[in-house]
């Protein structure tokens, strides 16, 4: 195997920041059901429109508080400082109700949680990639895995859960850098593309030899974000790197 391709998920495949804010209402409201998460406030609106800052799970945590206190002014700057000086034992009961209340919300109302999770465009384009190139890609994500391959599974996708590394693998190596840099050394690998929609995550990445970074003009972007690319760029890309 030559090359890689290093596929984020939430934004890039799926966009699943609807589900996001339903399970972090539910986590925060101890008798809040599905039913009653409202989607036509203010407070969803904002909530993603700052979905871009969000790595791991337990950020959402840092994004509600700011929405509760004093609203949207100066909020990057706020989430970031607070993002910083987190500690695992303020946020650890959030992301420990976070995954609860996503498990529940699958195994209760499986039909309603599914409705929140879209495919993008791009995963219809790249699917018949993956079905018939599976080994030569890597899906590299923040969301556990049994999710990942429960949503592709359903999109008619059947991705080995060994290429997937999610966040137990996120919090082991403690960014994406990190574990696109393991998986390279492990192989012989001439040339690999990350394909991922946080300038975060894509940040880390810039030194690392033989890998080609590439933001997608949709999912979770910032405005100020520059440099990003159309699905159709992207996926020719793809297409040149698997012949």
């Amino acid at each position: 195997m030559n090359n890689l391709i290093f596929l984020d998920f939430d934004g890039v495949l799926f966009n699943t920041a609807k589900e996001a804010y339903a399970v972090s209402m539910i986590a925060v409201n101890t008798f809040m059901d599905i039913d009653n998460v409202k989607f036509d406030s203010k407070y969803y609106h904002d909530f993603i429109k700052y979905r871009y800052l969000v790595g791991p799970a337990w950020n959402y945590k840092y994004i509600l508080e700011i929405l509760d206190s004093d609203g949207v002014l100066n909020f990057e700057h706020k989430y970031k400082t607070l993002i910083q000086n987190a500690k695992k034992e303020d946020y650890q009961k959030f992301e420990n109700s976070f995954f609860e209340a996503r498990r529940s919300l699958k195994e209760d109302n499986f039909s309603q949680w599914l409705q929140l999770n879209e495919p993008n465009d791009f995963l219809t384009l790249v699917k018949p990639f993956l079905v018939s190139n599976r080994d030569f890609f890597r899906i590299i994500t923040t969301k556990d895995k049994a999710t990942v391959t429960k949503l592709l599974d359903i999109n008619n996708v059947l991705f080995c859960t060994k290429l997937i590394y999610d966040r137990e693998d996120f919090e082991k190596y403690e960014n994406k850098a990190n574990i696109i840099k393991s998986i390279l050394s492990l192989n012989n690998v001439e040339k690999a593309i990350f394909i991922d929609d946080s300038e975060q995550h894509l940040s880390g990445c810039r030194n690392i030899k033989n890998l080609e970074l590439c933001q997608p003009n949709w999912g979770y972007v910032s405005k100020d974000d520059k440099g990003v690319q159309s699905k159709e760029v992207i996926l020719e890309k793809v297409r040149k790197l698997l012949r």
